[in-house]
């Protein structure tokens, strides 16, 4: 305890020195937690947009591919072999699944023109993949048993319009019904908007497959676990086909693990240079307080005790310097995306996906039609594990800072000690 009031009253005596030499671990540490929170804050949003507008993370599928069906142009249409509807609840219990959405797709004909229709359960394929990008009317519900949500290319070339009924036939003798065009969407992308989306029971009571889908469509708890989870599911499930759109988890992990380690990199170089402030300051008090020094010896202080004295200076001080910097850090993190909007800012141009974050307005030649691009300030993610990862260097660059100061001080002799002037 006499060992922390002495080194408390060395800094007092210096308040200016201390303050000065606090502040460049300040800088250090401030900057740190910006920089990690602001990484935080960018990967819970990339994530976040990975899963609202990436699609599905794994698609799950009968081994199977294919197989025939009576129907079609020339009495057998090839169709996706299926699977139980049970399966849903086994994938579900798979560690690492975020959400998953069941579906039955097939091969069918809407006032004759042939084309892909989509069965799905509307609230889960919103969750797992962020919806359809609807340009008029408005998606399925739980209740949309008898509607259908066409793509515009199809919508021109069968020149209909919203509210229009429309028979939809699955290619199967006697298997048609009439259902009701309540929305309209858009991909950019001409041949996916040749397609159509009916509820799930709607697709299974059509082609008279109750109880049976094609597809699981699975969204990760985080992008960086999908080939982990996608293991797990063929090992665990046999007899089932697992694909992932790897592409672009690998692109967004890889993007996030570069700049954590680009952010971290600048953050330890401003400590570093902070810890030199450190070292000068203790190594003027060392000088200050030979005498001081002597003194102590003389009365049968030991060096491992003048070793702590100055240690603990050094600690106290990175302490400071900790505890200000993580302060001006939490401010400063929300005010520095505002002052370079251009440099912390999400965007991704999704293919007919809606966009939480959207902002309409964009064409792209390349896609043959307007996208959405996204735009958004960074919101920083202010963790209690960057508070204490920046406190604890704070200390840790204080203490390393001042070995060398310390442990001259403890090395000096009683009687040089008090000779000095």
């Amino acid at each position: 305890m006499f060992t922390w009031s002495l080194a408390i009253r060395n800094l007092r005596r210096r308040k200016l020195r201390t303050a000065l030499t606090a502040s460049g671990i300040v800088v250090g540490i401030s900057m740190m937690l910006i920089l990690l929170s602001l990484v935080s804050g960018m990967e819970t949003q990339v994530r976040s947009m990975v899963r609202a507008l990436g699609g599905a993370d794994i698609t799950v599928s009968n081994s199977t591919s294919f197989r025939d069906r009576a129907g079609g142009f020339f009495g057998f249409l090839p169709s996706p072999s299926t699977l139980d509807a049970s399966i849903v609840n086994v994938l579900s219990g798979i560690p690492g699944v975020y959400a998953l959405s069941p579906q039955y797709s097939f091969s069918g004909s809407i006032n004759g023109r042939r084309v892909t229709i989509y069965g799905i359960e509307p609230a889960s394929y919103e969750i797992v993949t962020g919806g359809l990008n609807i340009i008029e009317g408005r998606f399925l519900t739980e209740n949309s048993a008898g509607e259908i949500v066409i793509g515009k290319a199809l919508m021109e070339f069968l020149d209909l319009t919203l509210g229009q009924t429309v028979s939809l036939s699955s290619g199967q003798i006697g298997a048609e019904r009439t259902f009701k065009v309540i929305g309209v969407f858009e991909t950019g992308m001409v041949f996916q908007e040749y397609a159509a989306y009916i509820a799930l029971a709607d697709a299974q009571e059509i082609t008279g497959e109750s109880g049976r889908i094609t597809h699981v469509l699975i969204k990760c708890e985080d992008p960086s676990i999908v080939s982990e989870v996608s293991s797990l599911i063929s090992s665990a499930v046999p007899g089932v086909r697992v694909a992932t759109p790897t592409i672009m988890v690998q692109q967004a992990t890889n993007m996030l693990n570069t700049l954590t380690m680009f952010f971290a990199t600048i953050g330890l170089v401003a400590l570093f240079a902070g810890s030199f402030g450190v070292v000068n300051t203790m190594m003027m008090a060392v000088t200050e307080r030979t005498r001081e020094i002597g003194v102590l010896k003389a009365i049968g202080a030991k060096s491992h005790d003048i070793m702590k004295l100055f240690l603990t200076e050094a600690l106290l001080i990175g302490l400071i310097g900790g505890g200000v910097g993580v302060l001006a850090g939490s401010i400063l993190a929300h005010v520095f995306p505002m002052l370079v909007p251009g440099m912390f800012a999400t965007g991704i141009s999704p293919f007919g996906m809606r966009n939480p974050f959207s902002r309409p307005g964009t064409t792209n030649p390349m896609l043959g039609g307007t996208t959405t691009q996204t735009f958004r300030l960074v919101l920083p993610a202010i963790t209690p594990m960057n508070v204490a990862i920046c406190f604890s260097l704070g200390a840790l660059v204080g203490i390393l800072a001042g070995l060398y100061p310390a442990w001259r001080a403890s090395r000096m002799k009683p009687v040089e000690a008090l000779r000095h002037v």
